[in-house]
């Protein structure tokens, strides 16, 4: 199964926290979830702020799922009676 890239940012006011958007929703989790040494490069998320990342979808189960410290709907247009 292909991976999922994903785009991770840093929540502010931390250094262990991210965040990243799927389906509609923006997830937040722990840095040390997210990378994987063996699989992952983390050098632009702290070069630039933000990252783009191969999630497997094992992965993206358990970031969306146990691993989440929370998550919201992302902020968009408000569509009336949707």
């Amino acid at each position: 199964m292909r991976p999922t890239d994903l785009s991770f940012t840093w929540v502010p006011g931390t250094m262990d926290r991210v965040r990243f958007t799927h389906d509609g929703r923006t997830h937040i989790v722990y840095l040390r979830d997210v990378i994987r040494q063996d699989v992952h490069s983390d050098s632009a998320l702290y070069l630039k702020g933000r990252v783009v990342l191969p999630v497997s979808s094992p992965h993206l189960a358990d970031l969306i799922g146990r691993l989440s410290i929370s998550s919201s709907r992302a902020k968009g247009p408000q569509v009336p009676g949707a």
